[in-house]
């Protein structure tokens, strides 16, 4: 007698491994999850590293000491050293950091509210080391008003992200236009050129939206402080003199232009698109009449003299 299983065990066996190694086979395979704390943590690194570098070539060079100095600057009085536009550069510089972060942060696995609350505090933290540095720098001092236009600006940035209806509405721009003195193209040192714009654009108003050619516009407030930076001995030309300027004026709402203009009337549906309304939120572009008020009421002094070659 055989000892060997009978055709019919052997085809019950057989149809059993079938069926299991369809089983595998059907199975989808689960990819790993992605490693978020390192991805995260390169974009946190980078960023800080980047800062860093920037501030040692532009700030930094002569050095660091033991000694932790603090110091007062004021906020947008005549009497402070730049009449308040510096700070305003603290906070643009943070908040438009911190709106650009956002969306790396989205692109490297995280979901939006993650993404804008990692995106400010890697802002706030990155410009909380610039400060304590500057403290014990040797050329410079921790500063309290800057620490604050810093936690203002990545703060802003937070909020804008969370909410679209008043970014729709509303943006917060930098212009700069070189000096008249100045020997090179020098947006973060070049004081006397920049200008700070709170933007209205009437494309974020629904009852305004669809009204032709006024979707089109924006309105805004301003404030510069020609002057600030420039020798005394120019004082004699109206250009020079220090002065605090508020602004306001009309400007062309380029992103709705390129929308309709390229894209049927709809945002940010490409790359190229969506980069280019980031930067359209954070510059303020040339197409704008504006009027200036000079806070200090200078009177005009007579022109004597002529610019230095360049």
């Amino acid at each position: 007698m055989s000892d060997m299983p009978s055709y019919d065990q052997l085809l019950v066996q057989a149809r059993a491994v079938a069926a299991e190694v369809r089983t595998v086979e059907s199975t989808p395979q689960v990819p790993e999850p992605p490693n978020m704390a390192l991805r995260n943590g390169a974009i946190i690194g980078g960023t800080a590293l980047a800062i860093g570098l920037f501030g040692y070539q532009i700030w930094w060079k002569e050095g660091f000491d033991s000694e932790f100095k603090v110091k007062r600057e004021g906020g947008f009085s005549r009497s402070t050293e730049f009449s308040g536009i510096d700070k305003l550069g603290h906070g643009w510089f943070s908040y438009a950091a911190s709106r650009s972060l956002t969306p790396a942060f989205e692109y490297v696995g995280n979901d939006h509210e993650s993404a804008r609350r990692l995106s400010a505090l890697t802002v706030w933290g990155a410009m909380g080391m610039v400060e304590i540095l500057d403290g014990f720098s040797k050329d410079y001092k921790f500063s309290y008003e800057d620490f604050i236009a810093n936690s203002i600006g990545a703060g802003l940035g937070y909020f804008m992200e969370g909410n679209p209806e008043w970014d729709e509405l509303i943006d917060f721009r930098f212009a700069y236009k070189q000096g008249k003195l100045a020997k090179n193209w020098d947006p973060p040192g070049d004081y006397s050129g920049h200008r700070y714009w709170l933007m209205f654009k009437a494309d974020g108003v629904k009852a305004l939206r669809d009204v032709p050619i006024l979707k089109y516009l924006e309105a805004g407030v301003g404030y510069g402080a020609p002057g600030v930076d420039i020798p005394d001995e120019w004082i004699f030309h109206d250009w020079a003199l220090r002065r605090r300027e508020v602004l306001w004026g009309v400007s062309l709402n380029l992103s709705r232009v390129i929308a309709d203009a390229f894209y049927g009337g709809k945002r940010s549906t490409t790359t190229t698109q969506r980069i280019t309304e980031r930067v359209l939120d954070l510059w303020q572009h040339p197409a704008i009449y504006y009027e200036a008020r000079d806070l200090d009421r200078h009177i005009p002094p007579p022109v004597c003299c002529t610019l230095p070659p360049k």
